[in-house]
């Protein structure tokens, strides 16, 4: 039996596929965002509000970010400066998770985050030349 031959088509329609999917994960890590803040926003001090607007700012720019991605209007190897995107969605990363320590009873939201991240980081990291980490 003779091995199937690579179609680059289906790879390419799997690939937005799954970047969507990402950007709708990162969306309802938002909307749980949201409805923690709607419950517990008459305890929240300065603090606070300052995890939860850092926090919705990077979800945002991931979303924003995958679903670019999706349309093909960037990937995640587009140099922006001396980073790639794909670097910059790692701060925004570490920013979420950064500042859902400041928001209460929500210790580990941005975690949620690592899901479309790592899938992200597997995408990005799938047709790197063999050579390209030397």
């Amino acid at each position: 039996m003779a091995a199937a031959e690579p179609n680059p088509e289906r790879a390419q329609r799997i690939t937005i596929r799954i970047l969507w999917a990402c950007a709708a994960l990162c969306l309802f890590v938002g909307v749980f965002l949201i409805a923690d803040v709607t419950k517990a926003a008459g305890n929240y001090r300065p603090s606070a509000w300052v995890g939860v607007l850092l926090s919705a700012l990077a979800i945002l720019a991931l979303t924003v970010l995958y679903v670019a991605c999706a349309l093909g209007r960037v990937t995640l190897g587009t140099q922006v400066g001396p980073a790639s995107l794909f670097q910059l969605s790692a701060v925004c990363l570490v920013i979420a998770v950064g500042a859902d320590i400041l928001i209460p009873d929500r210790n580990a939201g941005g975690l949620a985050l690592l899901l479309p991240w790592g899938i992200t980081y597997w995408l990005h990291n799938l047709n790197r030349p063999a050579d390209a980490g030397r």
